[in-house]
């Protein structure tokens, strides 16, 4: 063999089929460890629930999503990775979710009248409960992605408390 040939048994076509088959199982292996990430129990406490109403928990993993004003035709925030709604009474509530390892930020709503929006009085404060998974009480705006996000990692316990 001179200058790299292929040997005479092997035709190009046979080396192409197997490039091919070789590409083919890489992708599949790639995208089966993407499928099968392990997943982490956070167990969500929420309190100070001053009025029944339906709560609405967000869980957001990209900055560029929070931060932007996206919203569907009923006025719904969009953009969020995983989404809870569930009516609840007056005190306090707990709810346990699956995720896999990353940065969250956890949003959630107390709406009382039942529209799925977080509804502002005339000068734009809220008039709904709501909450971040800070620890910071954070006044007049919405946090940034950075301020109100939490490391998960390993199986956690959250305590939110409704403004």
């Amino acid at each position: 063999m001179v200058g790299g040939s292929n040997p005479p048994w092997v035709t190009k076509k046979q080396l192409m089929y197997k490039f091919f088959l070789l590409i083919i199982i890489l992708l599949n292996f790639k995208l089966s460890a993407q499928n099968n990430q392990e997943l982490f129990e956070l167990q969500i406490n929420v309190s100070n629930i001053e009025s029944n109403g339906n709560l609405i928990i967000a869980v957001w993993s990209n900055p560029d999503s929070w931060n932007s004003n996206a919203t569907n035709s009923s006025g719904q925030k969009e953009g969020f990775d995983y989404g809870y709604k569930e009516w609840v009474e007056k005190d306090k509530f707990s709810t346990t979710i699956n995720l896999p390892k990353g940065i969250y930020l956890i949003s959630i709503l107390l709406d009382k009248n039942q529209n799925n929006i977080l509804d502002k009085n005339f000068i734009g404060m809220p008039v709904e409960q709501y909450g971040f998974s800070t620890e910071k009480k954070i006044r007049f705006r919405k946090p940034k992605f950075s301020e109100g996000s939490i490391k998960f990692y390993k199986k956690r316990v959250l305590d939110i408390e409704l403004q």
